[in-house]
């Protein structure tokens, strides 16, 4: 009341009513058993919030350094990410909330004007601070919160795969959950968290929202997004079944392609099967287009693929999948086992063969699978760039895999470049290719080129940094 009183009324905006309708293995992302307990017990859900909007704390917000930056100016704009350099009484609400992993609380700008609330990472290594739940402060973040805006998810997935049970159910901020990714697989939901805070507060609530709009028979909790939960400071835990029972493996035919997925295997990334869809629709229809829908004499080579390779060669191309090694930094393609399992599924086991990749990219390693050259080539390398900070690593690592895999074709081959970092820009992406195919004395057109996922993986308009997959086909010469 001060603060409208000292403001004056302008400042307080209208109460809406509340909405009805969300390389991984490499040494440095690796947790010892020791700092896997030391940190979950500062990370692990606490005892179930039973949240009442007057008795949040408040975060406030920095003054801005100008009218159009700095303190609540992205916030203003509906950015959902709170930095640590714009909350002003960071040190206060750690005091506020001494013994636990994370608080919910309202946020306010300097001038006293609320913005909403927002789920609040007391780790102090943490960048992304907080995260924006809502822009009303009167809304109470419990189960019906999260049921609302899992009913409006599963009503937008409707739109584009009607009758279908298998997507990307919750896409985090894309979806309006914060930090939380579910994927459909029919009876069977998989659900990660990408924000500690998020995990912290509400994993109970988010669960049992999914359980009472979804009735599934299980929901399994994994953590593959090994970036998104070591910048957070979360432990990494084995994937587990948090409700419900689960007798994996599951299975789906897409296009007459059938998939096989253990949500309880280790290995692999729960999701990516779904964002795959447009390549593996591009892939068929070259397939069929090409030499008139004859390609047993095609050769094709795989590198860290999930899928695409064992699509080929259930279309008739003989296929060499390589498969990341013991030694390897950073795979996040599916193990040999797995593609073998695929293979079977399909019928297509005789036209696979499988190359361990080593850590750095080599032509000679390549060609040894096929001396002649490939006729096809898809490179789905993990996040070389996964933070700002990586981007000049990364850049080299793209660099010199895409010259790896530009010097194994044929000329006249297609070469399917995959990217997943969100800190590479399609700018950023085209000068690696450039570069690599100018140091083999190639030449290469861009052929296709997209820069967005399918329509189960929407964007926060906020965000637009987070839409990190984009993928370029080239004719290699």
């Amino acid at each position: 009341l001060g603060a409208l009183l000292s403001h004056g009324w302008s400042f307080c905006p209208p109460v809406r009513p509340p909405t009805t309708f969300r390389l991984g293995t490499g040494s440095a992302l690796r947790w010892s058993a020791t700092e896997a307990s030391a940190t979950a017990a500062a990370t692990s859900p606490q005892s179930p919030l039973r949240d009442v909007p007057g008795d949040r704390p408040m975060l406030r917000m920095t003054a801005r350094h100008k009218t159009e930056k700095g303190g609540d100016a992205r916030v203003a704009k509906r950015v959902p990410w709170i930095f640590r350099d714009e909350v002003d009484n960071f040190e206060d609400l750690l005091k506020r909330g001494a013994g636990k992993a994370a608080l919910l609380v309202n946020v306010e700008s300097s001038e006293g004007r609320e913005l909403g609330i927002a789920a609040f990472n007391l780790h102090r290594g943490v960048n992304i601070v907080a995260r924006m739940l809502s822009d009303n402060v009167a809304v109470s973040i419990d189960q019906a919160f999260f049921e609302g805006r899992i009913r409006r998810a599963l009503e937008h997935r409707e739109l584009f795969f009607a009758g279908s049970a298998h997507h990307r159910l919750l896409n985090a901020e894309g979806d309006f959950v914060p930090g939380v990714l579910c994927d459909r697989y029919d009876q069977a939901l998989c659900i990660q968290f990408t924000s500690a805070a998020m995990e912290a507060l509400f994993e109970k609530q988010v669960v049992d929202a999914l359980h009472a709009v979804l009735s599934p028979q299980a929901i399994v909790r994994r953590c593959d997004v090994l970036n998104d939960r070591t910048m957070e400071f979360a432990p990494i835990y084995p994937p587990a079944v948090l409700r419900g029972q689960y007798s994996g493996p599951t299975r789906f035919t897409e296009s007459g392609f059938t998939f096989h997925t253990d949500l309880l295997e280790e290995a692999g990334c729960s999701g990516r099967v779904f964002e795959d869809r447009p390549l593996r629709a591009l892939l068929a229809r070259q397939l069929a287009v090409r030499d008139a829908g004859d390609v047993s004499g095609l050769r094709g080579l795989a590198l860290f693929s999930e899928s695409l390779g064992i699509l080929c060669a259930s279309r008739g191309v003989q296929t060499t999948c390589g498969v990341v090694g013991a030694g390897a930094d950073g795979g996040t393609g599916a193990t040999r086992a797995h593609l073998e399992r695929l293979a079977d599924r399909n019928g297509c086991a005789e036209r696979v063969s499988f190359l361990e990749l080593e850590e750095e990219a080599s032509v000679a390693l390549l060609r040894s699978g096929c001396p002649e050259g490939y006729d096809i080539v898809t490179l789905e390398p993990p996040a070389f760039a996964p933070t700002y900070g990586r981007v000049e690593e990364g850049m080299r690592k793209y660099t010199a895999w895409v010259a790896a895999a530009a010097g194994a074709m044929k000329p006249g081959g297609l070469l399917l470049v995959v990217c997943r970092s969100r800190t590479m820009s399609p700018v950023r992406l085209l000068r690696c290719i450039n570069l690599a195919i100018w140091s083999l004395g190639r030449r290469a057109e861009v052929v296709h080129r997209c820069a967005a996922a399918p329509g189960d993986f929407p964007i926060h308009i906020g965000l637009p940094d987070t839409g990190q997959f984009q993928a370029m086909m080239l004719r290699v010469h």
